[in-house]
């Protein structure tokens, strides 16, 4: 539903099968997304709903919770390949690739 609702120009693309549970919460299901730069950078983003949720509130919920995403994806698209970079090297910009 969630990966249904995201607008395609964006560039996000569902992760299907993507099981982590970098979670505090249990009991929530998980939707993970890619978003790619030119640079060949990837970032990983997720969305959580409680197993609770009823359909309909997903359904109320749903345009906030791509909203989020898709602010987050455009967020990653500005930042620099250089910044890029620092994030794939785990932020230090002494750190060097081998």
């Amino acid at each position: 539903m969630v990966a249904d609702a995201v607008d395609p120009e964006v560039g996000l693309r569902p992760l299907k099968g993507f099981k982590l549970d970098f979670s505090a919460n249990p009991g929530f299901r998980k939707v993970f997304f890619s978003v790619k730069c030119e640079c060949t950078t990837s970032a990983l983003l997720s969305v959580e709903v409680s197993e609770e949720k009823t359909f309909s509130e997903i359904e109320k919920a749903l345009p906030s919770l791509v909203e989020r995403l898709e602010i987050q994806a455009k967020g990653f698209g500005r930042m620099s390949c250089e910044m890029h970079q620092r994030m794939s090297l785990g932020g230090s910009p002494n750190k060097k690739t081998q």
